[in-house]
């Protein structure tokens, strides 16, 4: 299995693709047969996801080769990662982040000490190329190969991304349907007229404060206009394109 955190520090391109609750394994080989992602994406903010679903397609996944990405339902709840950490994901996406303190409180849960306080357990973790997975040897190794993911998705949050550049979080990712809602509601703002003006400027504060910028898309043929924007992740969403039978459990 890739390094994705390893990857993600150095710049390089990631491409994920999603799939929604209920998908199977099948529907996993079904989306790597559209195209080889290097993670697969699960969302829980809108959709109607539970823990033993985490847990099933975490190691569907696993049996494939890929880390699952997983949005949890509120950042609210960024106290309870380390809880959907222990069902299997690998990277963890705090969604609508708009406060310095949910960022250190998903910090600090989804880090062992003495990074964090993620407590030991768990039957689900992934633990590639680890020979012996125990208290000792795994919150070192989870601590160098973990993704934290801040959602920002407002004009505020942007402006925050020098706050939320915490130590522990490695990119942050481009909520583009609420962003055009709060773009319209302050058109005045220098950065609001255009998704790309936005997305400029979001990528220039990731850059400067030595972040990485994901932004999800519906087309892949956008991949390098996304890239050019400065994005280093993407998150497709293959079955927008009506390139997936309509009848498999993507969204």
């Amino acid at each position: 299995m890739k390094d994705l955190k390893k990857l993600i520090a150095a710049g390089d391109q990631i491409l994920g693709g999603v799939v929604m609750h209920g998908a199977e394994k099948k529907d996993l080989e079904e989306l790597l047969d559209y195209y080889d992602y290097d993670f697969i994406s699960i969302d829980a903010q809108h959709s109607p996801t539970n823990e033993e679903y985490l847990l099933k397609v975490c190691e569907a996944a696993y049996e494939l080769d890929k880390p699952i990405h997983y949005r949890i339902d509120h950042r609210r709840h960024s106290y309870l990662i380390g809880n959907y950490l222990d069902h299997g994901p690998t990277i963890i996406e705090v969604p609508q982040t708009e406060e310095v303190d949910i960022v250190k409180e998903a910090r600090d849960y989804f880090y062992y000490r003495p990074q964090g306080v993620r407590s030991w357990g768990g039957p689900g973790r992934p633990a590639s190329g680890l020979k012996e997975v125990n208290q000792y040897t795994y919150p070192p190794w989870w601590n160098k190969t973990g993704v934290l993911m801040i959602q920002i998705e407002s004009l505020n949050a942007i402006n925050n991304i020098p706050n939320f550049s915490i130590e522990g979080v490695d990119c942050f990712s481009w909520g583009p349907t609420d962003l055009s809602i709060d773009r319209a509601a302050h058109p005045e703002h220098p950065f609001a007229k255009t998704d790309d003006t936005a997305i400029g400027h979001a990528s220039s504060l990731c850059k400067a404060n030595g972040k990485k910028l994901c932004i999800r898309s519906s087309d892949k043929t956008l991949r390098n206009r996304y890239f050019d924007l400065g994005a280093d992740i993407l998150i497709e969403v293959p079955w927008l394109e009506g390139k997936l039978d309509p009848n498999l459990p993507y969204g």
